[in-house]
């Protein structure tokens, strides 16, 4: 009975989703996207470094820029974001994937227009998914990503986490790499291990 009791957090680890190797998550980052034109936040989604202000390799470096709790978004060179026609931002959907099929602007571009009731646009206060291609170097392939955010047009939106495919070319699906929550049967194997450890001890 000891030996199993010993063994059953390793069975429930065993029942952890594998995460795809070839995926780089952030995990939560919760970045803030203040409700300003003036003070807004740019983040690099390959180092994870975030900026208030424009930073000045932002046409050479993966960065993508937020005003006015995410109602403005910006990029450069060296990302570029899933769009419709023109420049407006796709709210995609966790049954979306982002690869070359995808609809990007072809350089710099800057969208105001992604928030309302239309299919494909975000709900204020209602967290959504945009997609990306970026190039970590200048002149590299594309490599292929999606962020999580919530847009908010009264108070501060938040920029909750985002992931990327290492390979280049490689489509990923949006809400892969994101950080697994437990499942029923993980919590379930815990919750016995611990009752029958508390009752060894009793």
């Amino acid at each position: 009975m000891k030996c199993f009791l010993t063994l059953l957090p390793v069975l429930a680890l065993g029942f952890v989703p594998a995460a795809h190797g070839a995926i780089v998550s952030s995990g939560l980052q919760n970045v803030v996207l203040p409700q300003s034109f003036f003070t807004g936040v740019y983040v690099n989604v390959l180092t994870q470094v975030t900026s208030p202000t424009l930073p000045s390799d932002f046409d050479t470096a993966p960065w993508i820029g937020f005003d006015l709790g995410g109602i403005d978004i910006s990029n450069g060179d060296a990302l570029r974001p899933v769009i419709t026609g023109s420049s407006q931002v796709v709210n995609l959907t966790t049954a979306d994937s982002v690869g070359s099929a995808s609809n990007l602007p072809t350089g710099a571009s800057f969208s105001d227009t992604h928030t309302g009731p239309a299919p494909g646009q975000f709900q204020v206060v209602t967290t959504g998914y945009l997609g990306f291609a970026f190039s970590p170097t200048v002149g590299a392939p594309l490599q292929y990503g999606w962020a999580k955010i919530t847009i908010d047009n009264a108070s501060t939106g938040t920029l909750h986490e985002w992931a990327y495919e290492t390979a280049p070319g490689t489509a990923i699906q949006v809400g892969a790499g994101a950080i697994p929550e437990p499942t029923g049967t993980v919590l379930t194997l815990l919750a016995t291990t611990a009752f029958y450890l508390r009752r060894r001890r009793a």
